[in-house]
């Protein structure tokens, strides 16, 4: 028999994006050469890093499945940050991912050469395309699986399998707040709700970089679609100038 060959983490990273380009509420933020994939779905960005899911092997039966998350440096980014770090892995003959608790994957980055992270050959069989599974083995570790064709609804639902992503948002969100009254208390004159400058927000800015050979009309849609809750008071000529003027200033510094 033939050895299997199992698809690298950027090629199941661009079918995973290759699956969603077409759903208005995501932005891919990250190039696909990149290991580590960064992405926005409604508004929430997510980094995402990709494993096929194989049989554990010898002495252990087919139905011990596993996924191996390697030390990477790049990972540090995801570790130090407060967005969300889902480690997917891909079962190529099923065609469907597993995702595990991404609070325990986050805090396992980089802790050793090789982190597995376990599934059940039975359970990956059994589930069928519009169904998300919520599973868990006998040590409590909990895992979601889904198909290919299921991911958007996977992630409008990622909370309710996932509760720890509810509370991180909450403080994020409580953080936002606080350094906003700390600015208005300070007297700083930036107006809470809007954006000065594409270059005061890096998450704006990766967003533009990402769409540079768009139109400028498409780039501030999708400013406003993504970013529309933080900057509620930026209207559409806002948003207009504020790429623009992002756009002219890369252009002095390129001459």
């Amino acid at each position: 028999m033939a050895k299997k060959i199992y698809p690298k983490s950027q090629t199941l990273a661009k079918q995973f994006m290759d699956t969603i380009r077409s759903y208005p509420g995501f932005v891919q933020l990250s190039q696909d050469k990149d290991l580590m994939a960064h992405i926005s779905i409604d508004g929430e960005e997510y980094f995402l890093f990709f494993k096929c899911v194989s049989p554990e092997g010898y002495p252990h039966p087919i139905e011990h499945q596993r996924s191996q998350l390697p030390s990477r440096p790049e990972f540090e980014t995801a570790k130090n940050s407060k967005v969300p770090f889902l480690f997917l892995g891909y079962d190529m003959d099923n065609d469907l991912y597993v995702c595990w608790e991404p609070e325990k994957v986050k805090k396992r980055l980089n802790k050793k050469k090789y982190v597995s992270f376990y599934s059940r050959l039975s359970i990956q069989q059994q589930v069928q395309e519009g169904s998300i599974s919520e599973e868990a083995l006998s040590n409590g570790d909990k895992f979601v699986l889904f198909k290919r064709q299921d991911i958007i609804p996977f992630f409008q639902m990622i909370a309710q399998h996932f509760p720890e992503l509810s509370k991180e948002k909450t403080n994020i969100s409580a953080e936002k707040k606080v350094d906003a009254k700390e600015k208005e208390k300070n007297g700083n004159s930036d107006v809470v709700g809007k954006l000065k400058d594409i270059e005061d927000d890096y998450s704006v800015k990766l967003l533009v970089d990402s769409l540079f050979e768009k139109s400028k009309l498409e780039i501030v849609s999708a400013c406003m679609n993504q970013f529309f809750k933080y900057y509620n008071k930026m209207t559409l000529h806002d948003w207009y100038n504020v790429v623009m003027h992002y756009f002219e200033k890369k252009e002095t510094l390129e001459e």
